[in-house]
């Protein structure tokens, strides 16, 4: 097997951050600048004006040998290149993706930054990225100030010389870290065919669904023109103090304060910029302004102009998954971030069906009216919101399964802990969350919708099965710190008390092995420091890379001393 590693440059009027990889390579305007490469220490570089040459020859001949391996840093674009002009434009063999492999891919997986240029720098390796000529490279894809594109052979040269420096970076990179354990690179093969594949949109529904949007805009900016004095939403600085002059005093006007200051909570986990912040009492003018301020700054909304910004012509997005975005292995959403569709905030009228209700949401929005979506579900706005998961559709002959792992964090602390009781109450089906605020309550918690259940019983179960404190837990969930020192004695001492000897015991086999070097056991997941990074091999066989740990002493709140 021969290596050969690659890297275009190119330049386009897409945006390539906006568009995806895929977008962007069939875009009529995407040009490739220059393709360099490296097979054992022999270098090449190929340019779109050489259709006979030597190095035309010689790349050829590389694509159609199957024994050669190509590698790239992020891969994906590469590939799209490759074959959205390469094979139909240039006339070359495709690549299957057997044939490539992803630097960047290794990166995620041994936890180092994901851009060539930061790897190299943590590594300290000797070939660094140019960042001038990148940005040089990068502004070729704008027009000069005489309305023209740069093309002369000064820029063109000094482009493939940037990209040769990024070959040899690339080279290095590839010798310091090495491939993907076999079972990975199974992985990253299913996610290339994942990205490559796509989800279809509706285009016509995000079309009318944008208009939607663009015109209950209008109004809701005039309001908020109106009732602010003359500011703008996105003057934020001035809109912050605007509010403190009506008794507001707010830290940002971020999602997560402004719902706080409204009174209702949001999803998800936040932190405050000041830990000892309280919501204000709103003037009823601060409040509506809010109001407005939240829906016009919804992050959920934006992925509408995201979505048609990122579809190919096929009507497919692809691109939307990054291998390996989360330390665990976890795979994290890019472009519209399609795992992260928000929840509905308005709903049907009661003794509605969901398939109704979801039906007359979808054609109100299909007219594009927001006059009449308001005036048949509510707030044009939130109607969006709580459909976008709609733009979504299956191709033709093919349904969508939508499913989840349920209650998994829970699941997985109390199995590796060896909380065997717990683990059997939630095989027979049952709720942990009820369990727990029964054993806290001192009663019966039978009913999912007793607010015991969300108040006491999931923050505790989910919380202190990964160490949540008493100050924390009493902030997050607005209760007295006594009540949340009562549910945290109860986790730890009587409902799960196996659960923090699992914290000690990996704790302390980490700590370990980083002081003395040697291989340490903890749980069934061995720890083992390889040449610079601190492994653990789980249970399941999979390893967790951690770079560079230290030793150190520090105290913690906890400590006794």
């Amino acid at each position: 097997m021969r290596l050969c590693t690659i890297d275009f440059e190119t330049a386009s009027t897409c945006d390539l951050l906006e568009a995806g990889a895929w977008k962007y390579a069939e875009d009529i305007n995407t040009e490739i600048l220059c393709l360099c490469w490296d097979v054992a220490g022999s270098p090449g570089r190929w340019t779109p004006a050489d259709t006979s040459g030597r190095y035309y020859t010689w790349l050829q001949d590389l694509a159609r040998d199957p024994e050669v391996l190509f590698i790239a840093h992020d891969a994906g674009f590469e590939k799209a290149i490759w074959r959205r002009i390469m094979v139909p434009v240039f006339g070359f063999p495709d690549l299957p993706d057997e044939r490539w492999h992803d630097t960047m891919a290794v990166c995620a997986y041994k936890a180092l930054p994901l851009s060539l240029g930061k790897a190299v720098h943590v590594l300290g390796l000797p070939e660094e990225k140019d960042t001038a000529a990148s940005r040089f490279t990068v502004a070729l894809s704008r027009p000069n100030k005489a309305g023209y594109f740069d093309r002369s052979p000064s820029s063109l040269d000094r482009v493939t010389k940037y990209c040769e420096q990024d070959i040899r970076a690339e080279v290095a990179l590839h010798n310091r870290i090495g491939w993907l354990s076999h079972e990975e690179r199974r992985t990253w093969l299913l996610d290339q065919k994942i990205n490559q594949r796509g989800v279809a949109l509706d285009l016509t529904f995000c079309a009318k669904a944008q208009d939607v949007v663009s015109g209950a805009m209008l109004p809701l900016l005039k309001s908020f023109h109106a009732l602010s004095a003359g500011l703008k939403p996105t003057q934020i600085t001035k809109v912050l103090a605007w509010c403190k002059e009506r008794g507001a005093t707010l830290p940002n006007l971020q999602k997560a304060t402004i719902a706080e200051a409204l009174g209702y909570d949001i999803d998800g986990d936040w932190e405050p910029e000041q830990e000892d912040y309280a919501a204000p009492a709103l003037v009823s003018a601060v409040r509506e302004a809010l109001s407005i301020q939240q829906l016009t700054a919804s992050a959920s909304i934006k992925k509408l102009p995201r979505m048609l910004a990122s579809v190919c012509a096929d009507g497919r997005t692809r691109g939307l998954l990054q291998y390996h975005g989360a330390g665990t292995g976890r795979w994290a959403g890019r472009l519209y971030q399609p795992q992260n569709f928000p929840k509905p905030v308005i709903f049907p009228p009661k003794g509605m069906k969901a398939d109704a209700w979801q039906a007359m949401l979808v054609d109100a929005i299909m007219t594009g009216d927001p006059a009449y979506v308001e005036m048949l579900v509510g707030s044009p706005i939130e109607a969006v919101i709580s459909s976008l998961r709609y733009a979504v559709v299956a191709g033709p002959g093919c349904a969508l399964a939508v499913g989840d792992f349920a209650g998994i964090e829970a699941r997985v602390v109390l199995a590796l802990a060896g909380q065997h009781d717990k683990t059997a109450l939630i095989a027979q089906g049952l709720d942990p969350y009820l369990d727990f605020a029964s054993v806290v309550l001192g009663r019966p918690v039978l009913d999912k919708s007793d607010p015991a259940r969300n108040k006491t019983g999931k923050p505790g179960v989910l919380g202190c099965g990964f160490g949540m404190g008493a100050k924390k837990l009493a902030f997050k969930e607005d209760i007295p710190l006594e009540d949340a020192q009562k549910i945290i004695y109860t986790y730890r001492k009587e409902w799960a008390p196996a659960v923090p000897k699992l914290w000690y015991g990996l704790e302390g086999a980490a700590t370990k092995c980083v002081w003395e070097g040697t291989p340490q056991e903890a749980y069934g997941c061995t720890y083992r420091m390889e040449d610079g990074w601190l492994t653990v091999q789980m249970p399941s066989g999979r390893k967790l890379w951690y770079r560079d740990p230290e030793k150190c002493v520090r105290k913690m709140p906890w400590d006794e001393f």
